[in-house]
């Protein structure tokens, strides 16, 4: 007979995996490497909610620690600068998998997704966030440890960056 805490914990594991294996997929190239860091972000949220301590909002803090995973695996692999990663592993992004099984990206939106990994850090993960994920400013927000209107800012930037970058007339 599974716990309430369990059956939360399955659900929210249900309806975000996916997401955050993608998260964690593109910023390592690494299949293996995402699946581990999937799976740490879980385990994670599993001992906090397991000591019965509150998260409002588990999507929010689920990116945040597989963020922060990341972060913390770049750091400790410092040889390799992110940018020739990301540039080095943006054909390996075809890789990616919903809760459908594998998903076909067409050539546009791969191109656009190369494209977002290649904005400045200060934009990245907010337009990957919003654009992507489809998170909400104040969702990204506590991802970043940032508040809601930095967060717009950031995302409305990084889209003018974007379309400057890709010559994208908006009429």
């Amino acid at each position: 007979m599974e716990t309430p805490k369990a059956q939360e914990f399955q659900a929210i594991y249900d309806a975000e995996s996916d997401a955050v294996f993608r998260f964690c997929l593109l910023r390592t190239s690494d299949h293996d490497l995402a699946l581990d860091l999937m799976q740490d972000t879980f385990m994670r949220f599993w001992n906090t909610i397991s000591k019965e301590k509150e998260v409002k909002n588990a999507r929010a803090f689920l990116f945040a620690v597989a963020r922060n995973l990341v972060i913390d695996w770049y750091r400790k692999k410092k040889a390799v600068s992110l940018e020739s990663l990301l540039i080095e592993g943006a054909e390996d992004k075809n890789e990616l998998i919903s809760a459908g099984g594998e998903v076909e990206i067409n050539a546009e939106a791969s191109y656009l997704i190369r494209q977002i990994n290649l904005l400045d850090e200060t934009y990245r993960d907010a337009v990957y966030l919003r654009c992507v994920e489809g998170l909400k400013p104040k969702e990204i927000g506590e991802v970043i440890g940032e508040s809601a209107n930095v967060v717009s800012v950031r995302i409305n930037r990084g889209l003018r960056i974007l379309r400057e970058k890709l010559d994208y007339d908006q009429q």
